[in-house]
């Protein structure tokens, strides 16, 4: 093979069926696409182990069957699937024939054959070069480079031949010629023309101008076609055209034989040799190469007698005349005609040989019957004969056409089946991707609004938006700062946390998520703690000094004089031990009680200890006490002032991403947070909480 992207046909645009570059054959990766046609692909291709590049044939007839899933090759239907596998059968055979012809000349050099993807692979010889087809585009071939042709290609199809094999599809774009114009031959189409002969889904294999007329017919085919067929591709290669179609030269021969030309500098025995290959009657041509060598290889043009016994054919019997003088007996074969002209004119001319002989008897004897009767004889004879040739022909007429039709009408059904399959699929395709993009995307909006409620429940502080930014950014998610304001770039890196821990990327928090995340990086919000207390003392400590400072510079007023003694105010009772402490930061303890909800919720309870530092503090509890709900609970308080809130975040069976947020009102007074009353948005429930200071 070339890898000239015209080694095989002409090369047609890249498609969906065909493997696409990167795919694996066996040990073989799939480079790019040679050719491709009804009946397979031809890929250029890589060997892995021996490294080197090779083409591979993909038997792969669109009529019987498609690729799925971008690699495996599927039968249409049930009822293809029988002609397909048969047509599988038949390519592996050629694929070892050819393997056996290692040595034949001028024969594309078999590598491997192999089936994988539910079909069958030949791996050839891949050959730089041009094709015969794309050489003759510049002109007619000189004497030389027909020879260069001609021989290599007679030696390897007679090994061919000996094999048992035809290869049923010699033209000039399936003879390959590398720099020196050595010839290769490729494309054989010895298993096409199996499957064409098979099923009718499948054209028949030939191309008009190079074919025999027995291969658009059932005659019988053999070494005289491909004799044929390679005839007219070096007609091709002298002349600068192909001849006649054979179809057409059996109803009007208008063959010029290269013997009348006049051609210089080619071996009068090899033109006279291309004209008996191109004989329209299979009967008429050299039966094999062996018997085809002889004649080209002369230096002169074979004798008119030698030319007449190949190119007709067996005399017709002469008529017997009764008690005649004997006379001069007429040459047992005439010299053949330069050019034929169809079944029907032989005929004539064999009807008017015939006459002439019989009028000349005649004259000689006297007799004026037995002439007169022979002669009508012969012309009823030759009258049948010419109305049988002419229903033969109106026959392969018909034939012809029904062919045509039928193969015109399975490929305008096969192109619309695959438009129709194609457009199918592409909707198909199209209105899923467009669905799961719309469902992905509403959940998406419906996570994301669903997050942001729940975050928004638990009414984080500036300084807990601080240690969130803190985590984050010790665990590799940095927002860029730690400001406590909840940015685009602070959601972003919420969202690869979340993602990291393949958990819904919402970019906002659970209250379970919070709490993991603080609990993860607690070394880092711990250090971030202690260096803001440093910093909020060193503060201070510049304050007071610049205080100080001030009111040492600052000179003390006059001291007045001193007023009367008065008398002592009454001594005021004792309660410095029960003065509350003024803000409501430190370690708290108590209970929170809910009663159930109306929607079958059952009652919760939990004693807890709760650490307040700038008015807020969180509490979780994994799991829960006997006779409560199932799940983790947190409870984070708020307070302002005098006025506390409660945020309890209720997660069902741990699942996550699955929360419930509701919150109650309660009071700060001193050493104790109290409340009870509706809590909101818990299905009804009724809450107490009952706090004390513990330090």
């Amino acid at each position: 093979m070339s890898d000239s992207t015209g080694q095989t046909q002409a090369a047609t645009p890249i498609d969906l069926v065909a493997l696409a570059a990167g795919r694996m054959i066996g040990r073989y990766e799939v480079v790019s696409v040679l050719g491709q046609g009804g009946f397979g692909i031809t890929y250029r291709a890589r060997d892995g182990q021996l490294g080197r590049e090779v083409a591979i044939k993909e038997y792969l007839p669109l009529a019987l069957a498609v690729r799925q899933d971008g690699t495996t090759v599927l039968p249409r239907s049930t009822t293809a699937a029988q002609d397909f596998a048969w047509g599988r059968d038949r390519f592996v055979a050629e694929g070892r024939t050819l393997a056996s012809l290692q040595n034949a000349p001028g024969i594309v050099r078999v590598f491997d054959f192999l089936e994988a993807n539910g079909t069958a692979y030949i791996v050839m010889q891949l050959i730089q070069g041009e094709t015969l087809e794309s050489r003759l585009k510049q002109g007619t071939l000189p004497p030389a480079a027909i020879d260069r042709i001609l021989w290599p290609l007679l030696d390897g199809l007679e090994q061919v031949h000996g094999a048992g094999f035809l290869h049923r599809d010699i033209k000039p774009a399936n003879i390959l010629l590398d720099a020196a114009g050595h010839p290769t031959l490729i494309d054989f189409g010895a298993s096409r023309a199996a499957m064409a002969g098979r099923s009718t889904a499948l054209t028949a294999v030939f191309t008009p101008g190079y074919a025999a007329a027995e291969q658009m017919t059932s005659a019988k085919q053999g070494p005289w076609t491909d004799i044929y067929s390679l005839s007219a591709t070096l007609y091709h290669a002298i002349t600068g055209r192909a001849p006649p179609s054979a179809f057409d030269r059996m109803l009007d021969d208008a063959y010029e034989p290269l013997g009348k030309v006049g051609l210089t500098g080619f071996g009068r025995g090899l033109l006279a040799g291309l004209d008996a290959g191109l004989a329209v009657r299979a009967s008429d041509r050299p039966q094999n190469i062996a018997g085809w060598r002889p004649i080209l290889g002369q230096v002169a043009a074979p004798d008119a007698a030698v030319t007449a016994v190949m190119a007709s054919s067996p005399p017709m019997a002469q008529p017997a005349v009764a008690s005649s003088p004997a006379v001069a007996s007429p040459p047992a074969a005439a010299p053949a005609p330069s050019k034929k002209r169809g079944i029907g004119l032989w005929l004539g001319g064999a009807v008017a040989a015939v006459l002439l002989l019989a009028g000349g008897y005649y004259a000689l004897v006297g007799d004026k019957r037995a002439p007169q009767t022979a002669a009508q004889d012969t012309l009823l004879a030759a009258e049948a004969q010419r109305l049988k040739d002419q229903e033969e022909l109106a026959r392969l007429r018909a034939d012809e056409a029904r062919r045509k039709a039928e193969a015109e009408m399975a490929e305008k059904k096969r192109l619309e089946d695959e438009t129709a399959e194609k457009k199918r699929q592409e909707d198909e395709a199209r209105q899923k991707a467009e669905a799961d993009a719309t469902a992905q995307r509403q959940a998406e909006e419906a996570a994301k609004k669903l997050a942001e409620a729940g975050e928004a429940g638990l009414r984080l502080s500036m300084l807990d938006r601080q240690h969130v930014q803190v985590a984050l950014t010790a665990l590799g998610f940095s927002p860029n700062n730690t400001n406590g304001t909840f940015g685009n770039r602070t959601r972003e890196m919420i969202a690869s946390w979340q993602k990291s821990r393949n958990e819904p990327a919402t970019g906002y928090l659970t209250g379970a998520q919070n709490q993991a995340l603080l609990r993860d990086a607690s070394p880092a919000v711990a250090r971030f703690d202690e260096e803001r207390k440093l910093e909020e003392a060193r503060k201070k400590a510049e304050e007071d000094k610049a205080t100080a400072e001030a009111a040492a510079r600052t000179p003390a007023p006059a001291a007045a004089p001193a007023p009367p003694p008065l008398a002592p105010p009454p001594a005021a009772p004792n309660v410095a031990a029960a003065v509350p402490r003024s803000g409501p930061d430190g370690l708290w303890t108590g209970t929170y009680h809910c009663s159930p909800s109306r929607a079958g919720g059952g009652e919760f309870s939990a004693r807890f200890h709760i650490t307040l530092s700038g008015d807020t503090g969180t509490w979780v509890r994994p799991g829960s006490e006997g006779g409560t709900m199932v799940g983790n609970q947190s409870i984070s308080i708020r307070i302002t002032g005098a006025h506390v809130v409660v945020s309890r975040v209720y997660t069902p069976g741990n699942r996550v991403g699955v929360f419930q947020t509701a919150t109650m009102a309660g009071r700060f007074e001193g050493n104790s947070i109290t409340g009870s009353g509706p809590e909101h948005n818990s299905g009804g429930r009724t809450c107490d909480i009952s706090l004390s200071r513990a330090q």
